[in-house]
């Protein structure tokens, strides 16, 4: 595979080489390699999330979500209407089907 390099990022991977302008190189790369990674002469490094990092978000919007349901329901629990509580906190329930 070959990267192609414009200002130490990947702009485009081929199978093969075609002509570019000068400001442009084609590097030898594997398979592994995604535009959007960075190339420092030597080495490409990706910027996109880990698995870790991909998990980790998800319970972060999870447990929110949560919290959010819980406090909708405390607020509820004060007597307050489902429209009182949307108007103080921003959060609508979401629609059973």
């Amino acid at each position: 595979m070959k990267a192609l390099i414009f200002n130490n990022k990947v702009v485009d991977v081929q199978a093969t080489e075609f002509e570019v302008a000068p400001t442009m190189s084609w590097v030898d790369c594997d398979d592994t390699v995604k535009i959007g990674f960075s190339y420092d002469g030597s080495t490409f490094t990706s910027h996109l999330p880990t698995d870790a990092e991909i998990a980790t978000f998800e319970a972060e919007q999870q447990a929110k979500a949560n919290d959010q349901a819980s406090g909708n329901t405390k607020l509820l629990g004060l007597g307050l209407t489902q429209a009182e509580a949307t108007a103080l906190t921003g959060y609508t329930p979401p629609v059973e089907e």
